[in-house]
């Protein structure tokens, strides 16, 4: 079977959050910072797309490969995005991506998840710098919101 079960990044990343800091979320209307629930969080149609796109980024500038993200549009998601499918990597490498990514994005009250697009977007940067793959989601790459 290529890819990694996505169940099981559900399961491990949920486990991970229900024993770390807590998962906050700036609302760009309100201004208001929200505290997201692990089992939300890491929810396909919750925020798991946003960490996988990340941890994605993290591994792409390290290695010049990516995850095969297979992103739909669902209205009835959290952020408007559901994770269907990882169609390349390993459950460790994609683990360790994500784990990296939330660790840059995180401050001393909580995860901070408007700050993964700055995770993404350092990476991006570097890599088109560098002249390596790109990452713009019109070359193919995922884009968190």
């Amino acid at each position: 079977m290529d890819g990694v079960e996505l169940r099981m990044v559900n399961r491990v990343m949920q486990a991970l959050l229900d024993q770390g800091k807590p998962v906050l979320l700036e609302d760009q209307v309100s201004g208001k910072t929200l505290e997201v629930a692990p089992d939300s969080a890491a929810a396909p149609d919750g925020l798991l797309p946003v960490f996988l796109v990340a941890g994605e980024a993290v591994w792409r500038e390290a290695t010049g490969k990516g995850f095969r993200l297979d992103i739909q549009q669902d209205p009835a998601a959290f952020l408007g995005y559901r994770i269907q499918n990882i169609g390349a990597g390993s459950f460790p490498v994609v683990m360790l991506s994500m784990m990296e990514a939330t660790a840059q994005a995180s401050g001393p009250g909580g995860i901070l998840m408007n700050e993964l697009g700055t995770v993404w977007r350092a990476a991006t940067e570097r890599l088109e710098r560098a002249g390596g793959p790109s990452l713009a989601p019109q070359d193919g790459g995922a884009s968190p919101r």
